[in-house]
């Protein structure tokens, strides 16, 4: 399940500023420690940079503690890494959240684990990258494609077929499934992330953006996904 952030740590030495790992608790809070302290020699034990708790629902207190958290440097290391398990979340906790994680503190990471993606709003998973094992839903290495739409053929297509391969998604105007293949494909260009550095971070920031738009009022979903079809590489 972290394949996706251990191959992007090797090939860039950088993390994503927040994860969501869909999941049991019982089995990605261990991969997640063991990839931590592996990857990134990172210590999850008498570490004052890292910092995690459970809660069965995340309230509005517990964000405000967080936000206050997040602003103080590292005491150690040069980094600090934050992990939220729980079940739910209130709207007013995830509300708190959606600033910091649009301007995270630098140097700062969040990974929140929770054994369903869809209990937090749009707005909030728009600002996050996605680590799932339900490929049908989020992308990954098993099942059949997101939706219908082969992504690494995406990737490998120029912009017609691409739009072809969109075809689908444009016609129903379905927000979450836009959303989630924008998700999808920000996960593998992190993957992919290689010597083309600048192009990939310039479409990484332009498909970070089309995630903000669709979690608006009245998003054109063709709008967005033709943009996204054209800037990609």
């Amino acid at each position: 399940m972290m394949d996706t952030i251990i191959d992007t740590y090797r090939k860039t030495g950088t993390l994503h500023h927040a994860y969501l790992c869909e999941g049991e608790k019982e089995n990605v809070f261990p991969t997640l420690c063991d990839m931590l302290e592996k990857e990134l020699d990172f210590p999850t034990k008498g570490n004052p940079d890292f910092w995690h708790a459970e809660f069965e629902t995340f309230g509005i207190d517990d964000g405000r503690g967080i936000k206050e958290l997040q602003t103080r440097k590292a005491i150690v290391h040069e980094r600090k890494v934050f992990v939220i398990i729980t079940k739910s979340f209130t709207t007013e906790a995830q509300n708190s959240l959606l600033k910091v994680f649009e301007e995270p503190t630098e140097g700062t990471h969040f990974f929140i684990i929770t054994p369903n993606a869809e209990i937090l709003l749009p707005t909030l998973r728009s600002r996050m990258l996605i680590i799932s094992k339900r490929a049908a839903l989020f992308g990954g290495k098993k099942g059949p494609p997101f939706f219908g739409v082969d992504v690494g053929e995406f990737l490998k297509s120029g912009k017609a077929r691409r739009m072809e391969l969109l075809k689908d998604v444009i016609e129903k105007k379905d927000k979450n499934m836009a959303l989630s293949f924008l998700n999808e494909l920000e996960q593998l260009l992190y993957k992919n992330f290689g010597s083309e550095r600048n192009e990939y971070l310039e479409a990484l920031n332009e498909i970070i953006k089309c995630k903000k738009y669709l979690s608006g009022r009245s998003p054109s979903v063709k709008m967005i996904l033709e943009h996204v079809a054209l800037i990609t590489p």
